[in-house]
């Protein structure tokens, strides 16, 4: 905290400016310190979120190359939501399948 001295004469007005200005340049070197210090922990966060989004990326293209859904030139909820579909089917492709086999050995047996 910055006090001033009270003083009428030219000195004391100089003497007021030059500890006003020292007083404004220390609050704002602090403030420049303090938005620096804030602006680097969002760059750090933004970084992460970043990458988090590149990992993501990847293992749903991965994935998606994997079902054979096209993914390319699509935004990644897209891709999300038909790979979903895609696994959606093949889910119900696979339960169809083992009906089916289940219902041949079941009337692949001899009745009484």
């Amino acid at each position: 905290m910055c006090f001033l001295p009270r003083s009428p004469s030219f000195f004391g007005l100089t003497l007021l400016t030059s500890h006003f200005l020292l007083c404004f340049s220390t609050e704002l070197e602090r403030k420049v310190v303090e938005a620096t210090s804030t602006a680097e922990a969002l760059q750090g966060s933004l970084d992460a979120e970043v990458s988090d989004r590149s990992a993501l990326e990847a293992v749903v293209t991965s994935a998606c190359e994997g079902l054979g859904v096209p993914a390319s030139g699509s935004s990644l909820r897209s891709q999300v939501k038909a790979l979903y579909s895609r696994a959606g089917e093949r889910m119900r492709e696979a339960l169809h399948a083992g009906v089916k086999k289940a219902l041949a050995v079941v009337s692949s047996i001899d009745g009484p």
